[in-house]
């Protein structure tokens, strides 16, 4: 429509006004005029539903002369003063829109139903100082708001409107003969300067352009500059709009426009341009496709407005929405973290309170028997029993240290005491224990690794993951443990050829408190071995992780990084 006529409505001067409506040698009947008033309202805002309300002849009603679109069907209905927007507009003798508290049903009437109107503008046509109609047009999308400036345009439209009207004569208006008609004479003398004083003033910028390829303008307002600030100069090069549309938005305006050049369909679009300041501007641009006597294309009518503030309103709106949604989640995440947390707590002291009593029971029975008991017990008994006592004792130290160990890492004040250790030897130590105390059949895989790590705690994490493959799996399911050096570090594995890990379930397994699929209420563990793990890796900068054994079952595995120049502390001396 447009892509190659910015530069001249931008900055040229006007050739001819745009029609409104044309000026015969003699008046034209007034059936004929409400007709171009309704039009050419309609055509001006950028809507296809307008109509025209007069004064009856008793003074008490108002009557649709003339209506387009959805009001087309509207001809003959009544309002009486004060009643829905337009005998308010009559009433107060200003110009009313719909707002949020009005329903809009009882303002306007419209064919076949009163759904699907978003926004309406009355504005009261005054002739000698009384109002002799209303004017009205309508809009179909939601949430429209309307603006001063469409405020604007159509008052000054209903200015011209009403003195047409007065000067051709209507029907009633409390009983004033028409105005005499002169053969011969314009209907509307000076039709052309109020037109251009019109256009002049109101904020938005008028234009005519002839449908043609290269889209020939034949008149313009001298808004542009004011709006934009390019001097008619600078805005002479043919695909100078094309170059002010902002970058984000000129590939889908520019199709389309190239769409509505094609179709005729109306032109009704919100996008940015940058102004010669560098501001940005956001524009509402309207045209409709005016046609011929045969229905051919003539030329596009349309107008400008600035629809910045609108913009940034609806932007604060959206942001303050947006943080009121984000707080809002942020309460629901806090919500659901205090039940997790609560979960967590109930889980935790069931857990603990079954590991704890478990072999503080058998501590207290064993130290009882051996008490009561004395010197009758056997050699062999008595040896039997301490052992169990040594081992539950040694059950209780684990878990008291396994707690402890957690709140200091949790705290940040857990540091690694680095030492050159020998991880064949030590993994070797751990699983000829955990055969000892099992029965289990292991396999040691580890190739000659001498590293810098906390031995101890490196102990521990090859503890936890044996303990946890011995509670995951049965009896007769074969377990290894595997020791490798890596470009990265040392990598420590315990691999089963159990279940495995569901993917889903991965990542929480390290999380405090969580415990495998298909534990018991009151399987042994309290669900901190493997967070236990994970952190004692993140302490000497690796990671832990679990993954698919090749075979199947679950590989749990541990990355320790390790630097060759790493100094021997005093200790290891």
């Amino acid at each position: 429509m447009r892509a190659d006529a910015w530069s001249e409505w931008a900055g040229r001067a006007p050739e001819a006004p745009p029609e409104m409506p044309s000026v015969p040698a003699c008046p034209p009947e007034p059936d004929d005029l409400h007709e171009q008033i309704v039009t050419w309202a309609a055509r001006l805002l950028g809507t296809r539903d307008a109509l025209l309300w007069l004064v009856a002849d008793d003074g008490r009603r108002l009557v649709v002369r003339y209506g387009i679109g959805r009001f087309s069907a509207s001809v003959g209905r009544c309002l009486r003063k004060g009643d829905g927007l337009a005998g308010e507009a009559w009433l107060t003798g200003t110009p009313l829109a719909t707002t949020e508290h009005r329903s809009l049903p009882d303002r306007l009437p419209e064919r076949g139903g009163r759904q699907g109107v978003g926004a309406a503008l009355c504005v009261p046509l005054v002739a000698a100082g009384s109002v002799v109609g209303v004017l009205g047009v309508a809009w179909r999308e939601p949430g429209r708001v309307v603006g001063q400036a469409e405020n604007e345009l159509l008052c000054g439209v209903g200015e011209l409107a009403g003195v047409a009207i007065d000067r051709v004569g209507h029907p009633g208006a409390s009983g004033r003969a028409p105005v005499e008609r002169t053969r011969g004479r314009g209907w509307l003398p000076g039709a052309e300067e109020r037109y251009r004083a019109l256009s002049e003033q109101i904020p938005a910028v008028l234009y005519s352009e002839v449908h043609t390829p290269e889209g020939a303008l034949v008149y313009r307002s001298p808004q542009s500059q004011w709006l934009l600030g390019y001097t008619s100069e600078e805005s002479i090069p043919l695909d100078f709009w094309k170059s002010v549309i902002h970058p984000d938005d000129r590939e889908w305006v520019v199709a389309e426009n190239e769409r509505v050049d094609a179709t005729g369909d109306p032109w009704n679009v919100e996008y940015r341009i940058i102004a010669k300041d560098g501001r940005v501007v956001w524009i509402r641009d309207h045209a409709v496709l005016v046609r011929g006597e045969r229905g051919e294309p003539d030329y596009w009518q349309g107008y400008f407005i600035d629809i910045t503030e609108q913009k940034q309103a609806e932007e604060a709106l959206r942001q303050a929405l947006e943080r009121e949604r984000q707080a809002l989640e942020r309460e629901r995440q806090a919500a659901r973290e205090l039940r997790a947390l609560d979960e967590m707590k109930n889980t935790f002291l069931d857990a603990v309170s079954h590991e704890l009593r478990t072999p503080l029971a058998t501590v207290i029975g064993i130290a009882l028997t051996l008490q009561r008991a004395g010197s009758s017990l056997t050699e062999e008994d008595t040896v039997d029993l301490v052992d169990r006592l040594v081992a539950n004792a040694g059950k209780l130290d684990r878990l008291l240290a396994d707690l402890l160990d957690l709140d200091r890492l949790s705290k940040g004040i857990l540091e690694p005491q680095r030492s050159r250790t020998d991880l064949a030897a030590l993994v070797g130590r751990v699983a000829q224990e955990w055969r000892q105390r099992t029965g289990r059949r292991l396999e040691v895989v580890a190739e000659p690794v001498v590293a810098w790590v906390d031995s101890a705690k490196v102990e521990r994490v090859v503890e936890n993951l044996l303990a946890n493959a011995g509670r995951h799996t049965t009896a007769d399911t074969p377990v290894w443990v595997k020791v490798a050096r890596r470009d990265d570090g040392v990598l420590l594995a315990v691999e089963d050829a159990g279940g495995g890990v569901p993917r889903e379930l991965r990542a929480a397994l390290f999380e405090p408190f969580r415990r495998g699929p298909g534990a018991a209420a009151h399987a042994p563990g309290v669900g901190i071995g493997l967070s236990l793990v994970a952190r004692f890796a993140e302490l000497h900068g690796g990671r832990a992780w679990v993954q698919d054994r090749p075979g199947g079952g679950a590989s749990f595995q541990v990355l320790l990084p390790d630097s060759a120049d790493q100094p021997m502390s005093a200790a290891a001396r």
